[in-house]
Order: structure tokens, then sequence, then C-alpha cells
């Protein structure tokens, strides 16, 4: 009998916080509902962005993004710039790093195509990187920290564009004027 009990619990907690207001950050309302915020990054076209770590950047953002590729008349442009430090935090005795800190830091500006919209931020992430003693081993551990870095990046960029589309405050205005009324015509 309790498991009768506790699927009406559930039931009963589902029915409630339909009308709440809830709704999915990245999925669709209803067809009747404004494009979805999944469908507005689809919009977005991203920048070319400087060095390796720049376009390993940027094709992090494309898959996150833009999944089915990047679109021909985009809604929003993306720029973004790009830091990369390497701190030693320990030292041995031959007075080698044995421990590190990947900084990647980046600050980007969304921008709609008509340049009257948008907002910049910025996204950093810290990994920390055990050195080992070959050479070799110290250039793949550093790659990939470098990749985890840029992965954590790359979803803080989404999730504060995602954030950002999501606020009603932020989209154009349906009031945008009129290039076809004279000057003296147009709605302010």
């Amino acid at each position: 009998m309790s498991w009768s009990r506790s699927f009406l619990v559930a039931a009963g907690v589902a029915a409630l916080s339909s009308g709440c207001g809830f709704h999915p950050l990245y999925g669709q309302r209803s067809s009747a509902a404004p494009a979805g915020i999944a469908d507005q990054m689809a919009a977005i076209r991203i920048s070319g962005i400087q060095d390796r770590e720049g376009q390993m950047l940027r094709n992090a953002l494309i898959d996150r993004l833009t999944p089915r590729g990047e679109p021909s008349t985009p809604a929003y442009i993306l720029d973004v710039r790009l830091s990369e430090s390497m701190t030693g935090l320990g030292q041995q005795k031959n007075s080698y790093a044995s421990l590190g800190e990947m900084n990647v830091a980046a600050s980007f500006s969304l921008l709609s195509r008509d340049g009257r919209n948008g907002f910049s931020s910025a996204a950093h992430s810290v990994v920390s990187v055990n050195f080992l003693g070959p050479r070799y081993a110290s250039v793949a551990v550093e790659r990939d920290a470098t990749e985890r870095a840029i992965a954590d990046v790359a979803d803080s960029i989404r999730d504060q564009v995602a954030a950002w589309l999501g606020d009603p405050a932020n989209k154009p205005s349906p009031q945008a004027v009129n290039p076809e009324l004279p000057p003296n015509l147009q709605r302010r």
C-alpha cells in the first residue's frame, strides 16, 4: 500500500508544480510559444578566436551552441578573447615545478546582428596540474589541463548566454523602427 501512496503524492506534486511557471531552460514551452533557448543559441555565429587554444574554444562553443552547424544568417555574433597562463606552485629539489595551476580566462560579448541588443561578460577556469618526471608526460598533462579548462570555459559561456537569452527583458523590442515610415512618424 505504501507504493500507491507515494505514487499519489508524486502525482499530486507534479500536478501542483505544473502551474508554478517552471519551464526547462533549453526546451520549448509549446508550439505557440516563441522559439526556445536552443533555437536562439543555434542562431549565434562565433567569431574566430586567436591561437590554438582559441581554436579549441571555438570548436567547443560550436558543439555547445550550434551543434547542427553555424547559421547562414545569424541573429547574434559572439566575440571571444582568450588568455591562458601556467603558474608553478610546488618545486622539486632540482627547481623544476612539480605542481602547477592552469588559468584560462575568456572575456566575451554577444551582440545582435544589428548591434542594438547584447551583453558582455567573462568566464574563468583554474585547473591543477601535477607534472610528471619525463618531459613528454608533462606535455601531455599540460595539454589535458588545457582541454579541461577550455571545456569549463565553454560551458560557462554557454550557460551565461542561455541565461541572458532566456530573460524576457533582453528580447529585441517588437516596436522596432519601421524603415518605410518617415522619421517623424516612427514610434520611439
